[in-house]
């Protein structure tokens, strides 16, 4: 008798992972870049891409790295020209300079549209 109830456990479980494996999940697409294409004419997926990886390298050094949609476009260009300092400073080095400050307002913008 407990054989078969663990069998029918078993199968149980093994039915809920195939239904689960089966419910295809979506294939990851790039950002939507159209919102920042009609602000910044131009803007690429090179320069998204170079954004994200400068504010990932560089704003969760001190505290988390926020979510971009977490604050509103006027918040993050206030915020992020008066952080810059202090990442640099960290860093021990210029690790973000004026346009690289651009590249995480523009990228920060892609990302929360």
């Amino acid at each position: 008798m407990r054989t078969r109830t663990f069998l029918a456990a078993l199968s149980t479980f093994a039915l809920v992972g195939i239904l689960a494996s089966c419910g295809g999940t979506k294939p990851a697409s790039g950002p939507n870049l159209s919102a920042a294409q009609a602000k910044y004419p131009g803007y690429s997926l090179a320069d998204y891409t170079a954004g994200q990886a400068l504010y990932a390298a560089n704003c969760g050094r001190c505290h988390p790295a926020y979510a971009p949609a977490s604050h509103t476009e006027e918040q993050w260009a206030m915020w992020v020209p008066k952080m810059v300092p202090k990442a640099n400073k960290k860093a021990g080095t210029v690790a973000i300079d004026e346009a690289g400050q651009e590249q995480i307002v523009r990228y920060l913008y892609a990302a929360s549209h």
